[in-house]
């Protein structure tokens, strides 16, 4: 008896056929052959289908349908038990094949409800970072109105709670390019300490802080305000005298500064709070790195310490300060300019990412959710995601290039605009491939600058600087992926 109801969790009516009930136990194995091929198919398309299951109406629905899907299977689990008469068995054997057969209806509904739970959680996450703006609905026969690349600003902030009455300093400022049609992608990076950022002429910033008439000359010849560009996104959220009362007025400013630079429309931001990130590698549990030497942090603090050299398991603090410690006079152990900052903190990246493993995520979601809502932060509204996700998976398989601006080609302290616009306008035009690519490359200013690429999805990106090629060495292998 508990066998054949064991046997219609497997193939639901096999307990009814066996029980005489062919009929019914027939239309229960077709319904669920059909559930199986729906199953299968979804499978199949799944990449296509990953942007809709972020939008709330199917989250809402696949919701329900795992509430049903769950009391269901439950039901089938504790009919088969009935048609198979217990009632012929003694009153101990009802007892105890009952009881066994209720368990097993639990058994067959608690998946169903650990993912209604699942989604419900990463529902309430993505609406928390992701913002609906009614005032600007999404077409999605055409989400981004007729232009060709999209360009999203990936800002790293240091927003540290112990740092009072300072806001946000973006310390990792990154801009992405993507064809909206290959997927062909150029990252630009800018240096934190840029300084004489330039603003959209006639706005409040520009005539706050006006750009010298030659901004790029050599030091000595002229020079604009001193003000580095991590600091843009702290002054507009501190001045609203300046920059107006709109609570976006600090991202939309940086969106500003980082477009003039480049000479390109920035349409959205992507700022994740580093110190959300240590929440984060709590959450998975901390995260392994082979530590190169040992780092100091805090020197002089209460909360100061050292990260020991070899490969350590790092809590998040440990993690966070292992990415921004910087040299300290008289200190026995490393800290780092920027450039050696930056490697580590793509070292600590890395290293999350090779232990987001499914098993890991899993386990570790409900955390994983809780402080990816104190991490992100966005403009990015919720109704583009559906075709952000499709886009993001062409860019996997498309060809990426970077481009830093770091010296020698690039002076941060006294930048050359005009050279960086025209960097950006031939890495762009080699990026798409089209005829332009010869005059672009012809006006190149100079190899060290020239942005590489690959095609391989499997393989990591070629970069121009020495910064960026940090391999596996500072991320031990992980077993488990």
């Amino acid at each position: 008896m508990i066998g054949w109801t064991i046997a219609s969790i497997v193939v639901p009516g096999a307990a009814h056929v066996r029980a005489g009930r062919k009929r019914t136990g027939l239309i229960m194995m077709g319904i669920f052959g059909v559930l199986l091929i729906g199953a299968v198919i979804v499978l199949i398309n799944a990449k296509a289908l990953a942007g809709l299951l972020l939008d709330p109406t199917w989250l809402t629905v696949i919701t329900g349908l795992c509430v049903v899907g769950g009391l269901a299977w439950a039901a089938v689990v504790i009919s088969s038990y009935i048609v198979l008469r217990p009632s012929k068995l003694g009153s101990r054997g009802q007892l105890g094949t009952g009881a066994v057969a209720g368990l097993l209806a639990v058994a067959v509904a608690l998946p169903f409800g650990l993912v209604a739970t699942t989604v419900r959680t990463s529902d309430d996450a993505i609406d928390s970072i992701f913002k609906n703006s009614p005032s600007q609905p999404i077409d999605h026969k055409d989400p981004w109105r007729g232009r060709d690349r999209v360009n999203i600003a990936l800002l790293g902030g240091d927003g540290a709670s112990s740092r009072k009455g300072v806001s946000i300093r973006t310390d990792s400022m990154n801009v992405v390019s993507i064809d909206v049609r290959t997927g062909d992608s150029v990252i630009f990076a800018l240096p934190r300490e840029m300084e004489n950022a330039p603003f959209t002429p006639g706005s409040a910033l520009a005539r706050r802080f006006p750009p010298p008439k030659n901004f790029w000359l050599p030091p000595g010849q002229g020079r604009g305000s001193a003000d580095l560009l991590n600091g843009v996104w702290a002054y507009a959220d501190m001045h609203p005298e300046v920059t107006g009362r709109s609570p976006d007025r600090a991202p939309e400013a940086t969106k500003n500064a980082l477009g003039q630079i480049l000479g390109i429309k920035i349409d959205y931001y992507m700022l994740v709070n580093m110190w959300g990130v240590a929440r984060l590698i709590d959450a998975l549990g901390g995260v392994t790195i082979n530590v190169e030497q040992d780092i100091c942090y805090g020197v002089g603090r209460a909360d100061g310490g050292v990260v020991k050299a070899g490969n350590r398991t790092l809590n998040g603090t440990q993690a966070l300060w292992y990415g921004r410690a910087r040299d300290h006079p008289g200190s026995t152990c490393a800290g780092g300019d920027n450039r050696t900052r930056m490697r580590r903190q793509q070292c600590v990246m890395s290293a999350m990412l090779n232990q987001l493993n499914p098993s890991n995520v899993l386990l570790k979601f409900n955390a994983l959710a809780k402080a990816a809502k104190e991490t992100f932060r966005t403009d990015i509204p919720r109704g583009l995601l559906q075709e952000l996700v499709p886009l993001a998976q062409r860019v996997k398989s498309a060809r990426v290039s970077k481009l830093n601006f770091v010296p020698p080609t690039y002076n941060p302290a006294y930048p050359n605009y005009p050279l960086i616009l025209k960097s950006v306008k031939t890495a762009i035009a080699r990026s798409r491939g089209s005829s332009q690519t010869a005059r672009a490359e012809a006006a190149a200013p100079s190899p060290s600058s020239t942005p590489t690429t690959t095609r391989s999805p499997r393989r990591s990106i070629k970069q121009s600087s020495r910064l960026d090629t940090l391999g596996s060495s500072c991320v031990p292998a992980n077993k488990g992926t």
